[in-house]
């Protein structure tokens, strides 16, 4: 029952952070960390530039914690934790500060493409909570994770929004596993 209940609370909100994912389906090993950072441009209506910064450890097999700080057009802090529930499906559930206070929620699947590369997508969702309102934003996040070095990981991604509050995004940087 326990197990279930872990399985299903995340994959209940499984709708990761205000319009970006930067990460595939699986999670980072256990003691293992990473770095990375990740340029980005919102578009809807105009341009807005952030860079972000990527942190995450492996807590347990298939469990890790993400931390994210943006700086650019508004500060933005977040972090979340993630399950691998198979080796190409996981959901993960977080909070961010990004002008107001919200929830995150992301389902996401990968798809290999031969040995080289990986594509990945799914559902992101959050729940800000402003002033008087609730917003749930909802985008479609499409990326590719190609391996450059043993250790280093380039990703390209972007999210396509599908509600009226949010924004498109598009993004890469590089992800450095230890």
């Amino acid at each position: 029952m326990k197990k279930i209940l872990i399985y299903f609370f995340p994959l209940l909100f499984a709708l990761s952070s205000s319009a970006q994912v930067f990460n595939t389906s699986s999670t980072l090993k256990k003691a293992q960390f990473s770095a990375g950072f990740e340029p980005g441009v919102y578009v809807s209506g105009g341009t807005s530039f952030d860079l972000f910064l990527h942190g995450g450890a492996g807590i347990t097999q298939g469990v890790d914690l993400g931390l994210k700080l943006g700086v650019g057009n508004q500060f933005y802090f977040g972090g979340d934790v993630e399950f691998m529930l198979s080796r190409r499906f996981s959901v993960a559930a977080g909070a961010h500060a990004y002008g107001d206070f919200g929830l995150d929620f992301t389902g996401l699947f990968t798809l290999p493409l031969g040995s080289s590369a990986d594509l990945y997508s799914g559902l992101d969702a959050d729940v800000n909570f402003h002033p008087g309102s609730i917003s749930v934003p909802l985008w479609i996040p499409l990326g590719l994770e190609i391996p450059i070095r043993k250790y280093i990981l380039f990703y390209f991604e972007t999210e396509i929004n599908i509600t009226p509050a949010g924004s498109h995004f598009i993004g890469g940087g590089l992800n450095f596993l230890f």
